[in-house]
């Protein structure tokens, strides 16, 4: 079985408690462990900005950084943005023009 590490992060307002492996990236937590897949997977080099979170109110590349690095943090996703059930115009933005560039869509951001 593989070394895992126990994490405590608050996402969205919403505290989590998860066993990951330590090289595990933010931006899988958020989509795998957590099921939030608005976080999107582009370039994995941190160029694109389609994995951008708020960590502590501070904007970060999920794709670069270990779930493990979070520990202790708040951190926001796009999800955070809808109100009473209704899109934020920055979400709008992203479903209206499929929320990536040509070249990250390349590369599997979906």
């Amino acid at each position: 079985m593989a070394d895992r590490r126990r994490i405590v992060v608050k996402v969205n307002g919403i505290q989590y408690e998860r066993d990951v492996v330590p090289r595990m990236l933010l931006v899988d937590f958020l989509r795998e462990d957590l099921e939030l897949t608005g976080t999107h997977v582009g370039c994995e080099h941190g160029i694109c900005g389609a994995c951008t979170v708020l960590l502590n109110d501070k904007p970060v590349r999920s794709c670069l950084m270990f779930a493990v690095q979070a520990n202790g943090a708040e951190i926001m996703t796009i999800e955070a943005l809808a109100k009473d059930g209704k899109l934020h115009p920055l979400q709008e933005a992203f479903r209206d023009h499929h929320g990536c560039n040509a070249d990250s869509a390349r590369r599997g951001c979906s």
